[in-house]
């Protein structure tokens, strides 16, 4: 079977992957706010995933006291 190589993977020629994606819908007080973190050529996309980005770190640095994994 001949496969495209145009990516890191080998998908079949003439085969797209699904590429899944969510839509948020926001109030004019959150775009408002967003607005003013933007910065000059940034898209909305980029924000987003920046901000949700760093509240993932900071889930995963804090430790919990009451984690079954802490001993």
């Amino acid at each position: 079977m001949a496969t495209a190589r145009s990516n890191k993977y080998d998908y079949p020629i003439g085969y797209e992957p699904m590429i899944e994606t969510e839509t948020l819908e926001l109030d004019r007080r959150t775009v408002t706010r967003l607005d003013s973190l933007l910065e000059p050529g940034e898209s909305y996309d980029e924000l987003i995933n920046e901000l949700v980005s760093i509240h993932l770190a900071s889930e995963l640095s804090s430790v919990r006291t009451d984690s079954p994994l802490i001993e």
